[in-house]
């Protein structure tokens, strides 16, 4: 028998993330990309075929120098989800929906 050191210095064992904590780290990704509170974000897990389904709702933000198309920033939304789930959690993300539900308004400073 032999004895096989861990790659990249990993330390055997195992590691679980519950549910909630994927469900956490979704919904603290789409936090991020779409310029909203994280108390404003909801996000929905589902199995699907191996991969995760997220469903993602949220208010669209507006105001506040805010560039780019809703469907710019729902792509951009969609891939930075994807790409956190992998890298950050070891998950594959399927897919994500995206659906807006309500405005949120960022006001800039006026000019006197």
């Amino acid at each position: 028998m032999t004895a096989v050191e861990p790659v990249g210095g990993a330390v055997p064992g195992t590691l679980r993330i519950s549910a909630r904590a994927v469900e956490k780290l979704a919904a603290c990704l789409a936090h991020e990309a779409a310029y909203v509170p994280l108390g404003q974000v909801s996000v929905r897990l589902a199995d699907a075929g191996g991969a995760l389904t997220v469903a993602v709702t949220l208010p669209v933000t507006v105001g506040g120098g805010v560039t780019g198309s809703i469907e710019e920033r729902s792509s951009a939304l969609r891939r930075h989800v994807i790409t956190g789930m992998r890298d950050l959690g070891g998950r594959t993300v399927g897919s994500v929906d995206v659906r807006y539900a309500g405005v949120r308004r960022i006001s800039g400073r006026r000019v006197r």
